[in-house]
């Protein structure tokens, strides 16, 4: 096992607790399990960050003039600069919600739609992704349970990959899984996640692989992350009708620009590793968690009931955490810096950014409204997306990223 230590635990933990926030808590001693993880550096909870951060907004996308925006689901930037946004609104046809993709230029003028509402080639009814990468932008049509693959140079549709007819699903780690998400690596691969069925007596759990363009696993070491828990509601009319439990704890991935993997269990400020082919590499970790549990706190605003979370874990023979999430988000930028949303409470509307350097090493600290997501940071700017108060839509902004020394 190989620990560095950037600070002495007696640091961590002898500070004034008057300082510090109250959904942070920083741990006196470190879980045994962590100790045990290899090539892991340990920083200190109550480290200051060297830099501050200032957003300054520079372009806004689809704030007003056509096409209407409603509702933004994602936004991504692709290789020609363009800003690919994610709409969605209700609808009252075959597609009770109606998604479209459009593309903005730099300047904030629309450019042009990308594919259509429907079941034909290159058309889509409900979306669960887009990603912009390596000259295509892909877009996860669940309706139709394929893949669309569009071209850049003229946004026109290339071809559609069936999920069903996947040959990596015939890859002995995954061949009783479900397909579950996709993230699109630099090289034109594919990082694909395939999860477990809910089967209410167990901890379901994520599998990745790598798939070629053609739907063909590649040489990867299988990456297998727990996910979240989920609990059976008592008094719903809908047979099996799970509902997920947050403070259980999931598994979050990110993926840089250079392939590699890292991966977070919310529960945990550890943050660990992969090469481009699934190989552990390295771990960093905050000896810090969230604040104190309390079930009451979810099950007064939530639909589930004390009853049925405990029920869900007396079956999967697990018990309440000690503290809530110490994480919600995770995102890696072009500079290989890694941004952490930090929940400022169970209920607050606040997340409390943490942007660290690929060593670890806290660069900054960003507030920003939790429905005010980080979408894409590249070339210095951040994504993300702000409501009108006047007519309650939304629009994408890009933010020049300010970053300035401290004394």
């Amino acid at each position: 096992m190989s620990i560095l230590l950037c600070f002495t635990l007696f640091q961590c933990s002898n500070n004034s607790t008057s300082e510090r926030p109250e959904y942070i808590r920083i741990l006196d001693d470190i879980p045994q399990d962590i100790q045990e993880v290899k090539n892991l550096t340990i920083l200190p909870g109550d480290a200051k960050p060297t830099h501050s951060i200032e957003l300054i907004p520079e372009q806004t996308f689809g704030k007003s003039g056509e096409p209407y925006l409603t509702q933004v689901l994602e936004c991504a930037i692709d290789d020609k600069g363009k800003v690919i946004i994610t709409n969605g609104r209700k609808n009252s046809n075959e597609f009770p919600f109606l998604y479209r993709v459009y593309a903005y230029n730099a300047d904030g003028s629309y450019h042009t739609q990308i594919g259509a509402t429907g079941k034909g080639p290159g058309e889509y009814g409900m979306i669960l992704g887009v990603q912009a990468v390596a000259g295509k932008v892909f877009v996860l049509d669940y309706t139709s349970q394929r893949l669309n693959i569009y071209n850049t140079d003229d946004y026109s549709f290339e071809r559609s990959i069936l999920i069903e007819r996947l040959n990596i699903r015939d890859h002995e780690a995954v061949q009783d899984l479900e397909f579950g998400y996709f993230k699109v690596r630099s090289d034109g691969n594919f990082l694909i996640m395939f999860k477990e069925p809910n089967s209410g007596t167990d901890r379901p759990v994520y599998t990745y692989l790598l798939m070629d363009v053609h739907g063909n696993a590649l040489d990867f070491a299988p990456l297998v992350f727990p996910s979240n828990l989920n609990a059976m509601k008592s008094n719903s009319r809908v047979p099996n009708a799970f509902r997920p439990l947050p403070f259980m704890g999931e598994t979050i991935t990110a993926l840089s620009d250079e392939n590699a993997i890292y991966s977070v269990w919310t529960q945990d400020f550890l943050i660990k590793k992969y090469d481009a082919r699934g190989n552990y590499q390295s771990a960093i970790y905050y000896p810090v968690t969230g604040s104190s549990f309390d079930l009451s706190e979810y099950t007064e605003q939530s639909s589930y009931t004390r009853g049925d979370v405990m029920n869900t874990l007396e079956i999967v023979d697990e018990k309440l955490p000690e503290s809530n999430p110490a994480i919600a988000d995770m995102k890696i930028d072009d500079e290989n810096r890694i941004w952490v949303a930090v929940p400022t409470g169970v209920q607050s509307e606040i997340y409390e950014w943490w942007i660290l350097k690929e060593s670890g090493e806290l660069l900054a600290k960003l507030r920003l409204a939790r429905d005010q997501p980080i979408y894409d940071i590249k070339n210095g700017y951040l994504y993300s997306k702000k409501t009108n108060k006047e007519t309650g839509t939304e629009y994408a902004v890009k933010y020049r990223i300010e970053l300035a020394k401290n004394n």
